[in-house]
């Protein structure tokens, strides 16, 4: 009964931190195989393990920030060097980066495009919180760019596939807030009939 308890506590407790407080060592390969087989209990109706995970790390995120120039440039062919340094430097916050991406089978006969997005945001969910449990921070990031056309193409993604986060993990460097947001109280709403 501790054990669930302890998951609760987790639950509750969890936090995201801010990419630019993760630091190195990244989680090692046996961690991060720990990590994404966490991805694997995710509800996921059908069997159709409808995400899949790509590690970008070392000089990889280099690339990665060219990527994120270049869809910049194309949706702003003006873009300031300012504003281009800023991109690049956004793959180059935390030691590694974990892009969740979500594979949707569309006009499957039993399993709704929306109920196979929904698994792979759980999937992407639980490598946070394994990352968590595994003594890492880590943040889960969207944005412009990870719904821009260039930098799925880049990655290599498939027609019937979709970015839906870049998951920020590292060491957290000392100094860094330790909270989350204020949380609203969860309150209990029950249906009559």
């Amino acid at each position: 009964m501790t054990e669930h308890r302890d998951l609760v506590d987790a639950l509750i407790h969890r936090h995201s931190t801010p990419a630019t407080c993760l630091t190195e060592p990244a989680p090692d390969d046996d961690t991060l195989q720990r990590i994404l087989q966490a991805a694997e209990s995710a509800p996921d109706h059908g069997g159709l393990h409808p995400w899949r995970f790509l590690v970008i790390d070392g000089p990889a995120l280099d690339r990665l920030g060219e990527v994120f120039v270049e869809a910049m440039r194309r949706k702003d062919p003006e873009a300031s060097d300012e504003l281009l340094d800023r991109e690049r430097l956004r793959a180059q916050r935390a030691p590694m980066i974990i892009a969740a991406i979500a594979r949707e089978e569309a006009g499957h006969a039993k399993i709704p495009e929306v109920e196979q997005l929904l698994s792979a945001g759980i999937a992407a969910h639980h490598v946070l919180l394994a990352a968590r449990a595994s003594g890492f921070g880590a943040v889960w990031l969207t944005g412009l760019r990870v719904y821009d056309e260039h930098v799925m193409a880049a990655l290599g993604l498939a027609e019937d596939e979709r970015l839906i986060g870049l998951i920020n993990i590292g060491t957290v460097k000392e100094g860094a807030p330790t909270k989350g947001k204020r949380r609203r109280q969860a309150t209990i709403d029950r249906w009559a009939g």
